[in-house]
């Protein structure tokens, strides 16, 4: 049997994810695919909070392949913790990943 990964349309394009939401490449992203991703997991729309902590998180991923840790998200967007469970609820840190199209697991 084979292992079909699911796949998110966006535009014309077909995103590559894992059983649980996940982009496969990073490289993939875009605004557009945070925004359907942000959709499917019913965060929708993204507001500006929203993008401060995934322009932060992808920033922080493209120069140390890893994800920040939650704590260095709350220091550098000066969003207090509440705030952030409120706009990413889904385990918070897990969710910013998804939707910022990083692979699942990262740091």
């Amino acid at each position: 049997m084979v292992d079909v990964m699911p796949e998110l349309v966006v535009g014309n394009r077909n995103i590559t994810v894992d059983k649980s939401g996940f982009m496969l490449d990073p490289n993939d992203w875009t605004i557009e695919i945070a925004e359907a991703l942000a959709k499917l997991s019913s965060l929708h729309p993204l507001t500006e909070d929203h993008w401060r902590v995934i322009t932060y998180v992808r920033a922080y991923y493209e120069e140390h392949h890893t994800a920040p840790m939650l704590r260095a998200v709350l220091k550098r967007t000066k969003l207090k913790e509440s705030r952030l469970r409120i706009l990413f609820p889904r385990s918070c840190r897990e969710c910013i990943c998804m939707i910022a199209g990083l692979p699942k697991g990262t740091g």
